[in-house]
């Protein structure tokens, strides 16, 4: 008898093994399969991965697993990764990663993406390795341990239009796909224009992005020239570390304090400090160590209980787990407030771009539209040398001319084009009032808020949105309710979709937010 049950247990640990065997391979090769799918960069062979891994019908809790622990390579450190990247227009742009010494493959790394000022030249910046090299926000992440990604934008890829703003959101995704990011801790910030794209994108495309920094920006940047919709109680999803100094001649505090005010007034996070100085950047030293610490201090939380969104366009319609999908033509509802500033533009501005280079004198790069440079004649390639009764050698001159002269005087320009020698005459137009932000499309307006399997809308203007759902968010176990102005308008469980969380995940590279599922509403 005894001998009876040995057989039988040699056969049942035989078979046993046998299926072990048949399976086991197929459960390592789905793994092996994303893991490869998740470093394809062509779209086909994602599309031929992604249905293998579908084929093997892995368990959604195994998938979310096998992302959450993803190998990366090891990478050199310390050094600054010169790249190019192919954007949207066809233009070939290079990109600068900084991996700092202390970076570990195993470790998930705080990202810093910062933006540079003077984006609308129309030529690229001359030197973007030495640009890096330089610029102090690299020596910070030295100390801290950060990854910072410098992109490069110009003329059609600024940072407020559809090529560069793709350009951004590419190459963070990028960096995703082969360096260990934290994503709750991916900040974006800039100077100048970089700030102003800062505010921007705090207001359009938050998503990706802890908090940002904006030094010596304009809020209304992005609406004003990138003619992008933008509103202040987007704020409220993202913290933001803004600096203005009394002295620039761009961006003064006395002006830009309107606008700030006017955020804090919604009830947004906006930290806002006023220095000494002009348009520069003389006070890193003592302001990045202040940042850095600020931003350590706020990490994303992908799923906040509460967002606040509002968007005139499906294209912007994103914040973290909810999208408007759909603006109605309607009447706004009675809570439904816009916030905008009324400004006065009274800035010294002959309207040109100037080339990268030393002087004698300032060769013009790009002359602006409907701009008194425009209107005098002055054209690219011309080099100023003088304004008014002063020698011109470089834009320190031109910016002291500016310091003795008001809006509606009359002007005079000595350039030389060619062998020839011209005096053009100008009129620096009057003060001209403006709104902060353009108004020209109908918004919706989201208040929306989880818990206990629930989403509570309070919606304006909403027509269809999109809810995405994540387990840490919602007992998938029990039915998710959804109510839109009080009225249930979804009500049933929701099923994981392993197809959507790995599309979703190729879209995004966000470990963090593996959403299983989206919940599409159509009121």
């Amino acid at each position: 008898m005894t001998k009876g049950l040995s057989i039988f247990t040699t056969l049942a640990v035989l078979a046993a093994t046998l299926l072990l065997g048949a399976t086991a391979p197929a459960a390592a090769d789905w793994r092996a399969d994303l893991e490869e799918l998740v470093r394809a960069e062509t779209a086909p062979r994602q599309d031929e991965l992604l249905s293998e891994v579908l084929r093997a019908k892995p368990d959604w809790r195994k998938v979310v697993a096998a992302l959450e622990a993803l190998p990366f390579d090891d990478a050199e450190t310390g050094t600054f990764e010169t790249r190019q990247t192919i954007c949207a227009d066809g233009v070939a742009r290079p990109w600068i990663l900084y991996v700092p010494p202390s970076y570990d493959a195993r470790t998930p790394t705080p990202l810093l993406v910062m933006l540079h000022g003077l984006v609308s030249r129309p030529e690229l910046m001359d030197d973007p390795l030495a640009y890096a090299r330089d610029d102090e926000w690299a020596a910070a992440a030295e100390g801290y341990g950060w990854l910072v990604l410098y992109p490069f934008g110009q003329e059609g890829a600024t940072w407020f239009d559809e090529v560069g703003m793709a350009n951004i959101r590419n190459l963070v995704r990028a960096v995703k796909r082969e360096y260990n990011v934290d994503d709750d801790r991916v900040y974006m910030g800039g100077f100048s224009d970089g700030a102003s794209a800062a505010f921007c994108w705090a207001m359009v495309e938050p998503t990706d992005f802890a908090a940002f920094v904006a030094l010596n920006g304009h809020m209304g940047v992005g609406s004003l020239a990138g003619d992008l919709d933008t509103y202040v109680p987007n704020f409220y999803n993202s913290p933001v570390y803004a600096v203005t100094t009394f002295d620039d001649k761009l961006y003064p505090a006395e002006k830009m304090r309107a606008t700030i005010e006017m955020a804090q007034r919604v009830g947004v996070n906006v930290f806002y400090r006023e220095l000494e100085g002009g348009h520069g950047f003389d006070y890193a030293d003592a302001e990045i160590p202040l940042v850095t610490r600020w931003l350590a201090r706020h990490p994303r939380d992908p799923f906040a209980p509460t967002i606040v969104w509002e968007a005139a366009t499906p294209e912007f319609g994103r914040c973290h787990w909810f999208q408007i999908d759909e603006i109605m033509r309607e009447e706004a509802a009675d809570w439904h407030t816009d916030y905008n500033a009324a400004m006065v533009d009274d800035r010294i501005t002959i309207g040109f771009i100037p080339a990268d280079g030393e002087g004698p004198g300032v060769t013009i790069a790009k002359v602006i539209d409907d701009s008194p440079a425009a209107e005098m004649g002055l054209k690219e390639g011309d080099v100023i040398i003088g304004v008014g009764d002063r020698t011109v050698a470089d834009m320190d001159d031109v910016d002291a001319w500016k310091e003795t002269v008001a809006r509606g005087n009359d002007f005079t320009l000595r350039v030389t084009r060619g062998d020839d020698k011209l005096r053009l005459k100008g009129h620096l137009p009057p003060p001209e009032n403006y709104y902060v932000f353009k108004r020209a499309r109908p918004s919706a307006r989201a208040n929306v808020t989880f818990g206990g399997n629930r989403v509570d809308v309070l919606a304006s203007r909403l027509g269809a949105f999109t809810v995405y759902v994540h387990p840490d968010m919602f007992n998938l176990d029990e039915k998710v309710l959804i109510a839109v102005n009080g009225k249930v308008a979804f009500n049933t469980k929701v099923k994981p979709d392993v197809a959507f969380m790995l599309k979703n995940f190729l879209d995004h590279r966000d470990r963090k937010a593996l959403y299983v599922a989206a919940v599409e509403v159509d009121l």
